[in-house]
Parts: C-alpha cells; sequence; structure tokens
C-alpha cells in the first residue's frame, strides 16, 4: 500500500481520458510546456499516470483530500478530453465489506 502525502484518510480516485482527435495537438503542447509540479492542486497526488498514445487514451490514480479537490485537476483538462474520475478502495478495504455482505446473505 502506498504512503499518502495528503491526510490520514485519503480517498483514491482513477481517471481515465480520451483525447478528442481534433485537440491531441493542444494537448501535447500543454502536457510538454507545463510545470509538474503545478499540475495538482492542493490536497492531490499522483500515485500513478499511464498512457495509451495508439488510442490518444490513459488512466491516472491519484489521491485526494476530497472528491472537490479531485474534481479541481479534471478541470484543468477536461476542455480538451473526455475524462471520468471514480472513487475506490483497496483491498484491505474491500474485504470485510464482502464479509459483511456475505454475512447478511447467509443470514437472509
Amino acid at each position: 500500500m502506498f504512503e499518502s502525502k495528503t491526510k490520514e484518510n485519503p480517498v483514491l480516485f482513477v481517471t481515465k481520458w480520451n483525447i478528442q482527435s481534433e485537440n491531441i495537438v493542444e494537448v501535447m503542447k500543454r502536457f510538454v510546456t507545463s510545470d509538474p509540479s503545478k499540475e495538482f492542486p492542493e490536497g492531490v497526488r499522483l500515485v500513478g499516470r499511464w498512457h495509451n498514445p495508439a488510442t490518444t487514451s490513459g488512466v491516472a490514480v491519484i489521491d485526494a483530500d476530497s472528491f472537490e479537490s479531485a474534481m479541481r485537476w479534471t478541470l484543468k483538462w477536461n476542455d480538451l478530453m473526455d475524462i471520468t474520475l471514480e472513487p475506490v478502495i483497496e483491498d484491505e478495504q474491500v474485504g470485510p465489506m464482502a464479509a459483511e455482505r456475505l454475512a447478511f446473505l447467509d443470514e437472509n
């Protein structure tokens, strides 16, 4: 498990994007000329980011203090691409939830 730098209980998000074909050149320009240290707003940290240049799509995992702070980051890019933002949890969190659900199903 990674160590969060934002707060004790960060919210993890998976974001996926697909660059609109008419915007690919502008996206590349923005990406290569921007300052990476200023990309993410306060309270947001990049866990990892992966690109697929063949399909002009990609995925990133971020942790954030709040949904609002994560959305602030998507606003920096959503004028040029379709982007989604989904909260996710790790195995250690979903295991107890699954056990609780199974116990409920066994009782009913």
